[in-house]
């Protein structure tokens, strides 16, 4: 089945992959200081197999991206927000927020648009697309960690807390999502990790930690090193 080269996108926003063996993962997660919980130390980026994986729908300019867009839409069924003609416009704006938030902590972004990523797995993954959805699995100290951003669940969506600051299992879209960098990530695993842990929660999929590379060229010096 023949895809336009940038329907990889497509599928990273819906976290669609195939499980690797958790096995051989165990020597990608650390413990920081002060943290109970395992810290992955990698990111896994998602995209059909043979197609080029760091490039963003958002490459393009907004009516042929739309148009891509709406076509995947049509043909995987994907309604909601996300089918809506604004949604790349929402994107785009919520793009410039982070890269405003990473700035504004030190941060070095080298990119307007990043590449999108998980930090470990995604929780929860989609297997609709069959075999040809692959990975890649990128070592944290390969990176520099200056030029990538973190949300969680997502960044158009946020968790809902109470007046005790608990989460309640509910969340809503948001265009200014909480910016974190790698060494502020124990608050956000222990936050995900307690949202994950709620019964009968009304957000029906497990919550997964995001991340945007902001810096190409490093992706792809790092990826030569692996297909030579």
């Amino acid at each position: 089945m023949n895809r336009h080269p940038l329907i990889s996108l497509l599928l990273l926003r819906f976290c669609l992959h195939r499980r690797l063996n958790a096995i051989s993962r165990i020597d990608f997660f650390i413990k920081m200081k002060g943290c109970n919980q395992l810290i992955p130390n990698y990111l896994t980026r998602y995209y059909v197999a043979g197609e080029n994986p760091f490039t963003s729908l958002n490459d393009l300019p907004l009516e042929d991206a739309n148009a891509i867009k709406m076509m995947a839409s049509d043909k995987y069924g994907w309604g909601g927000f996300y089918a809506q003609y604004d949604y790349l416009i929402h994107r785009r704006e919520i793009e410039k927020w982070i890269y405003s938030e990473l700035s504004k902590k030190g941060g070095h972004p080298q990119d307007d648009i990043p590449i999108y990523m998980f930090l470990g797995d995604c929780n929860g993954g989609f297997d609709k697309f069959g075999s040809d959805t692959t990975c890649l699995i990128i070592p944290i100290d390969a990176l520099d960690l200056s030029s990538i951003s973190f949300v969680w669940p997502d960044s158009m969506y946020e968790m809902l807390v109470n007046d005790k600051g608990e989460l309640t299992g509910e969340g809503r879209r948001t265009n200014t999502p909480k910016v974190f960098m790698y060494h502020e990530l124990i608050e956000v695993v222990e936050r995900v990790n307690e949202f994950n842990s709620i019964k009968n929660r009304q957000v029906p999929f497990p919550a997964s930690i995001e991340a945007q590379v902001w810096n190409r060229d490093m992706l792809e010096s790092w990826y030569k090193t692996q297909i030579q």
